[in-house]
Parts: structure tokens; C-alpha cells; sequence
């Protein structure tokens, strides 16, 4: 790298730190521990944030990476040779701004490529999330309602955000709601965990599309479960944080559509999952 755009780079982060603190990157490793299912699936997420503080409001760019490895069960009769491994990149651009005293906004665009990647990128593998966001704070709790689209969810509908957080001392606090659950407790400035319930999820394209034993065409593939799990969060030091993350995962379905119809199902059980999370944060706040 150039050292004038090195320099560059570092008084832009010191500028924007300044204006708030935020978590600039986080690393995260995850996978299925059986192979009772007939895929295993292993997850490998990278993430960048780069806020901006405005006059008003402010922007968040974030840059998101994203690759499921699928190991199918010896017994599967269909080849899955093509949909082994998908990978997902994507850019977000979120604008947030108050309207009065109590209540805001926050808008979400991401454009996505969601792929296996076995031929040249084309359109169908580009996809748009997006979400709108009304929130209502106080000094100790907030109120969410709004809509997102995320194919992060594994589909391709809308899908409501209601939620409310509340501090309940300094060291519990809360959030009720869709799409995410959880209860957090902070043993003391270094140590945290928290019990949580949330979806998760992908929707890719199939470049290479499959074709079925009854001719059907697979174009696009689709995973959905949701996690009910407890993360134990560590400091290291001022900015580096260790997250492990354990639980069990449920109601999983892996589909092959065909124009968002499902044409073929993989049998999916109950299993239990583990994480590894690496959170970088620009300035000193153990409590974040």
C-alpha cells in the first residue's frame, strides 16, 4: 500500500472515530457439530464497517463477505457437485437520522452477488436487500418497528421488524421482538453473555443450473433455521473482543427452487452448532 494512502486511511478512521464508537471489523466461523442431517454446513463470515457522523444523522458503509461450505450425506442420490460451496458479497450503505426528541429513522440499500461462482457472474446472481426502520429511544430502552428484505433469512419476502430493548440495571438489559430475541448480562467491564433466539440463513443462485431426475431445472438454492443459543463475549484488550458461540439449531430447511418454487428438498434434522467471533473496535469501550 502507498504510505500517503495508508496515512490517509488512518486519519479518515481517527476522524470518523471520533465521531462515534463503532465496531470496525469482526471475523466469525460457525459450524453444524453432526452429520445426522443429510448436509453439514460450515460458515465463514467477514465484516467492515465504516460510519461517517453527518450534521444530522449519519452513514454507515459496511462490507460483508460470506461463504457456506455444504458437505451432502454419502447417501444423497442427487449430484451436488456444483453446490458445495456458495459465497456472498455484499455492500451496504445505511442512512440513520432523528425526527424530533424521541423518534428516527434508519434506511438500509444492499446490492448482493450470491453464487456458487461455477460460470461468469451474470445479473441472476445479483440481489437487493433493503430495510426501513422507525425508532423510539430513551435513556433506557428502545422501540423498533419497520420492514426488512434480506436474503440473510434464507427468502425472498419482506419481513416485519417489531421489537423493544430495555436496560434493566447496569449490567442486564433485553430485547423482545422479531426478528431477534435475547436476554444479556454483563459479569463486570470484560466478560458478558447472552441467550438469544434469531434466524439464519442464505439464498443463492446456482450458476450452473441443475438438472433433476423428473427434468425439473434447480436455478437458485435456499437454507432457513433458526438458532436458539448463548454467547460468552471476552475483552482482550481495549479494542479486540472474543465471542464463543454455542446452541442448538431448528425448523432447517434446505430447498433447490426453481423460479422461487421449491423442487426438491433435502432432508434437514435438529442439530447442535458452535461459533468462533473476533469484533475489532476502533476506540476503548469494554462495555460495547
Amino acid at each position: 500500500m502507498d504510505l500517503r494512502l495508508g496515512v490517509f486511511l488512518l486519519m479518515f478512521i481517527s476522524i470518523v472515530g471520533k465521531a462515534q464508537n463503532f465496531e470496525i471489523f469482526s471475523g466469525n466461523i460457525y459450524s453444524t457439530l453432526n452429520n445426522s442431517n443429510s448436509v453439514g454446513l460450515k460458515n465463514a463470515i467477514i465484516k467492515i464497517n465504516l460510519p461517517l457522523h453527518l450534521k444530522k444523522g449519519g452513514l454507515i458503509n459496511r462490507l460483508f463477505f460470506s461463504k457456506y461450505n455444504l458437505d451432502y450425506n454419502s447417501e444423497e442420490t442427487l449430484n451436488t457437485s456444483n453446490i458445495e460451496s456458495f459465497k456472498i458479497l455484499k455492500y451496504s450503505l445505511e442512512y440513520y437520522t432523528p425526527i424530533n426528541n424521541t423518534w428516527s429513522l434508519k434506511t438500509n440499500f444492499s446490492p448482493i452477488i450470491s453464487s456458487n461462482f461455477e460460470a461468469n457472474i451474470t445479473m441472476d446472481d445479483v440481489f437487493f436487500n433493503g430495510s426501513l426502520v422507525f425508532v423510539k429511544s430513551n435513556k433506557k430502552s428502545i422501540f423498533q418497528v419497520g420492514v426488512v428484505y434480506n436474503i440473510s433469512f434464507g427468502t425472498k419476502k419482506p419481513i416485519p421488524i417489531i421489537n423493544y430493548s430495555r436496560k434493566i440495571n447496569n449490567n442486564a438489559s433485553y430485547v423482545l421482538g422479531m426478528p431477534i430475541t435475547k436476554i444479556e448480562y454483563s459479569f463486570n467491564s470484560i466478560n458478558k453473555a447472552n441467550i438469544y433466539l434469531k434466524p439464519k440463513g442464505f439464498y443463492s443462485n446456482i450458476s450452473n443450473n441443475i438438472v433433476l431426475n423428473n427434468n425439473e431445472i434447480a436455478e437458485t438454492v435456499k437454507y432457513q433455521s433458526i438458532q436458539s443459543g448463548i454467547s460468552y463475549s471476552h475483552s482482550i484488550d481495549e479494542f479486540l473482543k472474543l465471542s464463543l458461540d454455542m446452541g442448538y439449531q431448528f425448523s432447517s430447511k434446505y430447498e433447490l427452487l426453481n423460479n422461487n418454487k421449491s423442487i426438491y428438498k433435502f432432508k434437514m434434522e435438529n442439530s447442535f452448532f458452535v461459533g468462533l467471533n473476533l469484533k475489532f473496535n476502533l476506540l476503548k469501550n469494554k462495555k460495547n
